[in-house]
């Protein structure tokens, strides 16, 4: 049986933004379905070495349409989602997340304290994001 693993895909862009301070990058997904908490973790690896590979704490806008949880990861992506962000951004936004994936967000920003930020829009979500940016001392 093929590794439906395979077909993931995940795209991390710096935003062109002429705004002081830390770096913004947005980060999509496409055909990423976490079914098992292993899924969870392979996510996790795999966003570990992207996020790693800029080098400092940067601010995340996140789009959601292209990931989804299901309830058999859930737990274990809250808390691997959790570490990611405390790892590797100070703040985070995000839009487009299905029923499941927007309930695994805002259960795990509960658990574990990460930012769930959840917006109707990327437009909504950047602003936001922005936002946060000047409550930094």
């Amino acid at each position: 049986m093929p590794d439906a693993r395979a077909s993931w895909s995940m795209r991390f862009t710096i935003l062109p933004l002429a705004t002081p301070g830390r770096k913004i990058v947005e980060a999509r997904f496409r055909d990423v379905v976490l079914e098992t908490p292993g899924d969870a973790d392979e996510w996790g690896r795999r966003v570990n070495v992207e996020l790693g590979r800029f080098g400092e704490i940067i601010d995340l806008l996140i789009d959601l349409e292209g990931l989804r949880v299901r309830p058999a990861a859930s737990r274990r992506f809250g808390e691997v989602r959790a570490k990611v962000l405390a790892t590797y951004s100070r703040h985070s936004a995000r839009y487009g997340p299905d029923g499941w994936t927007a309930t695994s967000v805002n259960t795990s920003r509960v658990l574990h304290g990460a930012e769930a930020n959840i917006h109707a829009t990327r437009e909504l979500a950047l602003a936001a994001l922005l936002e946060l940016r000047t409550s930094d001392p």
